[in-house]
């Protein structure tokens, strides 16, 4: 199942993606749950197979999409997940993932322009496999980890380079540009995907390919991820894990090829979908 979060006629909702429409799940389900994350937190995702044979209120055209879902907390992210990544960076593969937050405000939804902000000419994407947590945890067992997962969208990982290179590793300013990244354009319920280390990541710039990579390649597995962030944080309903990224942006930026407005960015994860976005100058 296909859940998005969208706007139309000015008021928020979410629903089902059937098709080229979207089913109402606000509305049919009478206003009960507020919110995707409202939904996760009250454990009633089952509510949706109720509606799901709806005919669709809305086309896609008719709506915006957003975030697919926003939690209470930030978006967790894992930096340096893939071997590629490091060996052109030039670090060494470590023995616990490196972890940084992304704001909820750092990301639109599909369709909307991310923003380039105007303070930097060094602004660049990655492409990413999002986690979207549907059961709170405490000390997560790694062989029960991918069953408190409630499903999967993409991220794009917006970064500011110049932002996070002030001090030596100045991750969050970079990574915390308003509007600077999206989140979507759904998310997959976890049922659909049947191994998450098995999924194909593509990002384009303008039709051009940037990065094709595999999950399969992650160092740290998501299992692994969200044992080790329940260790030190009560996991919770509607809560987003980040990944990381595969290789193919370290040259991008030797070279200082970076994002300008009217920057057409695409990224695409087996099983999931297509995530697009123009850049605008903001």
């Amino acid at each position: 199942m296909r859940i998005a979060s969208f706007t139309v006629d000015g008021r928020e909702s979410y629903g089902i993606v059937s098709g080229d429409g979207i089913i109402d799940a606000e509305r049919h389900l009478g206003g009960e749950y507020r919110s995707v994350a409202a939904l996760l937190e009250a454990v009633a995702l089952d509510r949706l197979f109720e509606i799901e044979a709806a005919a669709p209120d809305y086309t896609l055209d008719d709506v915006q999409l957003l975030p697919p879902v926003t939690g209470r907390n930030p978006v967790l992210c894992v930096g340096r997940n893939y071997p590629e990544v490091g060996e052109q960076a030039g670090y060494e593969a470590a023995p616990y993932p490196s972890i940084f937050q992304r704001r909820n405000a750092a990301q639109v939804g599909h369709g909307a322009p991310i923003v380039k902000p105007r303070e930097s000419d060094r602004f660049d994407c990655e492409a990413e496999l999002a986690v979207v947590i549907g059961r709170g945890g405490r000390r997560i067992p790694e062989d029960r980890a991918l069953e408190f997962i409630a499903g999967y969208t993409i991220l794009n990982e917006a970064s500011v380079v110049d932002w996070m290179n002030h001090t030596s590793r100045n991750v969050t300013p970079g990574k915390n540009f308003d509007g600077s990244g999206a989140l979507g354009p759904w998310m997959v319920t976890a049922d659909e995907i049947a191994d998450p280390q098995d999924l194909t990541i593509v990002h384009r710039l303008n039709d051009e390919e940037i990065q094709h990579g595999s999950t399969g390649e992650m160092i740290y597995p998501v299992a692994r991820v969200i044992a080790y962030l329940s260790t030190f944080t009560q996991l919770i309903p509607g809560d987003v894990i980040a990944t990381g990224t595969p290789g193919g942006i370290h040259a991008r930026r030797q070279s200082r090829t970076f994002l300008k407005a009217g920057d057409v960015v695409e990224m695409e994860i087996g099983g999931i979908g297509r995530l697009r976005n123009e850049v605008v100058e903001g």
